[in-house]
């Protein structure tokens, strides 16, 4: 009984180990310098400061074997990059959108199209996307126009799968409440937080 319940505890620990060191994690990028992925250098153009850049008006441009590509994405904040994964995940942000594009490591072409929603911030972490919800107006009586936050499921041979229990959980954790799509919400982010109709 207990050889048997060690070799769960241990398969589990490698499945988890295993989705740890194949999942996401973001590129480190400097001004004007190339980053490594593989064997990729990837250089995003134009940041927004030399010494501790937060955001590059873009565009991304991919290397390998002395051929080159450019992606045509601005705006970027982040890159994020898998082990054994064909295309790399660039956020951007436009205006009150967060955006999502997916982008091939030996073309710089669209694998997918872009992921584009309201959000207050996006972040990638293993194989999940996530949009952070965002509310907008609100006030001491009046209720916010909140939007939900939304998690994606990435995977190399398909498309981003949204996945519903887990944006619910997000969005829960986030505004106080859990909904899907837009409500209003007295008080988001507190613990008095309610939705009203």
């Amino acid at each position: 009984m207990m050889r048997c319940l060690l070799i769960a505890i241990l398969a589990c620990l490698a499945v988890a180990a295993w989705g740890q060191a194949y999942g996401f994690h973001t590129l480190s990028f400097g001004s004007g310098k190339d980053t490594r992925f593989e064997q990729y250098s990837l250089r995003l153009a134009d940041p927004d400061s030399a010494q501790n850049p937060m955001l590059w008006q873009g565009p991304l441009t991919i290397s390998s074997g002395g051929v080159s590509c450019t992606a045509d994405v601005s705006l970027v904040t982040a890159v994020y990059a898998g082990a054994g994964r064909s295309f790399v995940i660039v956020l951007s942000s436009s205006g009150s959108n967060a955006i999502a594009h997916f982008v091939e490591l030996a073309s710089c072409a669209s694998r997918w199209p872009p992921v584009r929603r309201a959000a207050s911030g996006a972040g990638v972490a293993g194989n999940r996307l996530s949009f952070l919800p965002v509310c907008e107006g609100g006030g001491k009586n009046a209720p916010a126009l909140c939007t939900a936050g939304r998690v994606y499921r990435v995977k190399n041979d398909a498309p981003p799968a949204y996945i519903r229990s887990e944006s619910y959980k997000l969005t829960a954790k986030e505004l106080g409440v859990g909904f899907a799509g837009e409500a209003k919400i007295m008080n988001p982010r507190t613990p008095r937080a309610l939705i009203v109709h």
